[in-house]
């Protein structure tokens, strides 16, 4: 707009300087300027006329182009409303997507948990049910080894059931399959209270072969029922005394222990290979 009017200025007086030296020897009317309010008026504006018109046109297109202005802010504001409709939409969408699967995620654990809880109440009856009958087994079981070893001969002798053959003379291999046999084993000697029980028992003069030898290593006098060394030894005075190499079986003898070759042939004791 300043630029609109300093051309209107610098033309003006343009104008006025050429009609101050023109002529009429074109034919054409020219201004003198002697009295310039009064002489200059109608020639100015014919001579002005074009120039006021180019400013109308560029005042109109500068209105024009005011209201496109003003019509692009609108539609801009309107646009960056409606961006922000959008956000606020999405927003909330995100918010009810969260809770949405907050709410699935602990229902979903929420069943797990329960199924869990179902199958643990219904393995825990399993369980049960499972105990009821290892239980009934067990007391048909132990019925069924009681009526063998008293069918057997054993008899409460200390802690244990225990059968003395007091007829038959065995070597120590024989007898050990005997007892097997039996359901037992050639008996070990658990404690002294055991041990006295057990010779109140036996006939005065007579071994008594036991479940102990030292056979796998000289010395070492391993329990055969547990694999184990002996948990009690009652040795004669002076024993363990080797006179030859097939001394390695344990017998009991007058109330003490010795050891006597493993091919000689004794009475034995057997335990009873379950405990009642």
């Amino acid at each position: 707009m300043f630029r609109l009017k300093a051309l209107l200025y610098y033309a003006t007086i343009a104008i006025v300087i050429n009609g101050s030296s023109g002529s009429e020897d074109t034919g054409r009317f020219v201004c003198r300027l002697e009295d310039p309010p009064n002489q200059c008026g109608e020639f100015c504006l014919t001579a002005l006329m074009p120039l006021i018109d180019h400013i109308a046109k560029v005042q109109e297109q500068s209105k024009t182009c005011n209201l496109d202005n003003g019509l692009s802010k609108t539609k801009l504001e309107e646009i960056e409303g409606h961006q922000k409709d959008i956000q606020t939409q999405i927003e909330s969408q995100k918010t009810s997507l969260t809770e949405s699967w907050k709410k699935i995620i602990a229902d979903d654990i929420g069943n797990r948990i329960n199924g869990l809880e179902s199958k643990q109440l219904k393995m825990e009856g399993q369980l049960s049910a499972i105990q009821d009958s290892l239980t009934t087994i067990k007391k048909s079981l132990e019925n069924v080894i009681w009526e063998k070893i008293i069918s057997q001969g054993f008899k409460r002798i200390g802690s244990r059931y225990l059968y003395i053959e007091n007829n038959d003379s065995r070597n120590w291999s024989s007898a050990s399959r005997t007892c097997k046999q039996m359901g037992g084993n050639l008996a070990s000697i658990l404690n002294r209270e055991d041990f006295d029980a057990i010779v109140s028992q036996l006939n005065d003069g007579e071994s008594y072969l036991v479940g102990i030898t030292d056979v796998a290593e000289k010395g070492v006098f391993i329990s055969v029922s547990s694999g184990k060394e002996a948990p009690f030894l009652k040795w004669k005075p002076g024993e363990p005394i080797y006179y030859h190499d097939d001394q390695r079986c344990v017998t009991i003898h007058d109330g003490a222990m010795w050891v006597d070759g493993c091919s000689s042939s004794h009475k034995f004791i057997c335990e009873a290979g379950y405990i009642i």
